[in-house]
């Protein structure tokens, strides 16, 4: 498994959010590019980005400095947030990236999703899902910022998705993002269980290399770290020593 630093930006600056709520916001001093060549510094064989003003807004947002960063490096980096047509996918990588995360669509347009995949290739995208349980039990996957829950439950919509091509997925269990309390290793024992050729990126709660590791046991492709890393909780040199299996 390898670990996979994050990057969210707002205004251009690297922050972080509290399970999603922008009033929630903690920034941190270095600029992007600063973080990002750390980041690569450290050995990371890809680096997560993600655009919070074309979240929250649409359009371009922090373009430009993705594509400053994505210039910079010589190691892939994948960008989501506020992907919401053809275009966005496209202008992004225009600028560099090597895979767009695409959240919302999934869950209220697949198909459109799934016809993504067939136009820029199922190596370019990355189904983005943010899910919660329901009172039944059921994984269900969430969109507009949190705020609508798709009628699909996630095994259901990945069994659309996967059926067009898709071989990445990046899930988040909201209740756990920006927590620190531990990673949501059910949902990931149960993803790879019923899709187990899938490259499967975990996000949300890691506060510890005790839970990267817990993660790793479910056998997970990779594992988005984010506000441990840049607070400290999370060693830098735990980059490098999560690298197996390093292709992005």
């Amino acid at each position: 498994m390898i670990l996979i630093p994050a990057i969210d930006l707002r205004h251009g600056r690297v922050v972080r959010l509290q399970q999603g709520d922008y009033a929630r916001e903690t920034r941190y001093a270095e600029t992007a590019l600063d973080q990002a060549r750390l980041y690569r510094d450290a050995g990371a064989g890809l680096i997560h980005i993600v655009d919070l003003d074309s979240a929250l807004d649409g359009g371009d947002g922090n373009l430009a400095p993705i594509g400053e960063i994505c210039g910079a490096l010589d190691i892939p980096v994948q960008t989501g947030g506020g992907v919401r047509g053809r275009h966005d996918v496209q202008a992004r990588l225009d600028a560099g990236a090597a895979r767009v995360v695409i959240g919302s669509v999934c869950v209220r347009d697949p198909q459109t999703v799934c016809d993504w995949i067939g136009s820029f290739g199922a190596e370019r995208v990355v189904a983005g899902l943010d899910v919660k349980r329901d009172a039944g039990g059921r994984w269900m996957p969430q969109a507009a910022g949190w705020t609508e829950s798709g009628e699909q439950d996630l095994f259901e919509l990945l069994e659309h998705l996967t059926g067009a091509g898709l071989e990445h997925l990046l899930c988040t269990d909201i209740e756990r993002d920006g927590m620190l309390t531990g990673a949501g290793v059910e949902l990931y024992r149960e993803l790879r269980e019923h899709f187990p050729t899938l490259r499967i990126q975990a996000s949300g709660g890691i506060g510890s290399e005790a839970d990267i590791e817990a993660v790793a046991a479910t056998g997970v492709h990779g594992c988005i770290v984010g506000r441990a890393l840049l607070e400290g909780r999370v060693p830098m040199d735990a980059i490098g020593r999560f690298k197996q299996g390093n292709a992005p």
